[in-house]
């Protein structure tokens, strides 16, 4: 049976919908106080956009712009940022600014 607030990812409960567009749009205004070249923005915003999935069957909506359908949750989105910023040489510190939290998020996929 088909559950509408499923992750497209992990297939978990979503507990906070938050739609694809709101998390890219917090990703933006992380990267604007981080203060960084507009080059390196562009670079993470259009691997951001690449890799989050668009298409869900999911009827939730977004608990911040009411518009889109949630499509992953948030424990996903900040595994794949971390991989993406992980990947283009971001340090720790830098990585933590994006929220990532090791101890309570690097569990959540081992099971």
């Amino acid at each position: 049976m088909f559950s509408s607030n499923m992750c497209t990812v992990c297939n978990e409960s979503i507990s906070d919908p938050v739609c694809r567009c709101c998390y890219i749009r917090q990703i933006e205004t992380i990267l604007n106080d981080l203060n960084l070249h507009e080059l390196i923005e562009e670079v993470i915003l259009n691997e951001v956009k690449n890799r989050f999935p668009e298409g869900t069957l999911n009827n939730t909506e977004c608990i911040l712009c009411r518009k889109d359908n949630v499509v992953i949750c948030r424990y996903c989105f900040s595994i794949i940022l971390t991989g993406i910023l992980r990947e283009l040489c971001f340090s720790e510190e830098m990585i933590e600014n994006f929220g990532y939290n090791e101890i309570y998020e690097g569990n959540v996929f081992q099971k």
